[in-house]
């Protein structure tokens, strides 16, 4: 289910990025002309669909995407390595886990689960269970840091960090307070040099 918000017109467009890797990049236009981006490194167009129409709607109604979704305004969101798998995006088999007690603390790729509305949906199970959520940038790309952080900012609880699988030079990353999903696009040149269509 994509974002609550009327879209008149959805391109996703191939890119490589500095490091060499292929991004799947959308734009989502609204029907009040509101456009919305979002961008996948894991080849699942959806993905990015689903993240530029909340981009879009965060865009139209003028707030963060962590004030759309009822979250709280943090300064940064923490940042750590962690070379445990992430959960695979099996809703039945994750649900089931959380019942058994199997998990403390759920380390979640939002990009394998592929919607806001999945991560919101196992954010309550989570607090209903009172389980921590680690959100895993799964390339440790600028990009997937900052999404990931919009999102913690979505989340219950004070705990909510971002994992990487690499060393990065920082242990936390300032939360946008823009408007949207708030990722600084600028930071992979290839895109600025996107010709969208109308």
């Amino acid at each position: 289910m994509a974002a609550p918000v009327s879209i008149a017109h959805t391109h996703v467009h191939s890119l490589r990025v500095a490091s060499g890797a292929e991004a799947l990049v959308a734009r989502v236009l609204a029907k009040d002309g509101t456009a919305g981006f979002g961008f996948t490194l894991n080849l699942d167009a959806g993905v990015a669909r689903d993240m530029a129409a909340w981009d879009a709607l965060a865009q139209a109604k003028g707030v963060p995407l962590w004030g759309l979704l009822g979250g709280s305004h943090r300064k940064v969101a923490n940042i750590s390595m962690d070379e445990l798998p992430a959960i695979p995006a099996d809703w039945t088999a994750l649900r089931k886990d959380i019942l058994d007690g199997r998990h403390e603390l759920l380390r979640i790729d939002p990009f394998a689960w592929g919607s806001v509305e999945m991560l919101q949906t196992i954010a309550a199970v989570a607090n209903a269970f009172d389980l921590s959520i680690a959100l895993l940038a799964p390339n440790a790309h600028p990009w997937e840091i900052q999404y990931c952080a919009a999102l913690a900012a979505t989340l219950r609880g004070e705990d909510t960090r971002i994992i990487v699988r690499s060393s990065l030079p920082e242990n936390s990353i300032p939360v946008s307070g823009s408007k949207g999903i708030g990722i600084d696009w600028s930071l992979e040149p290839s895109f600025s040099k996107i010709q969208w269509q109308s």
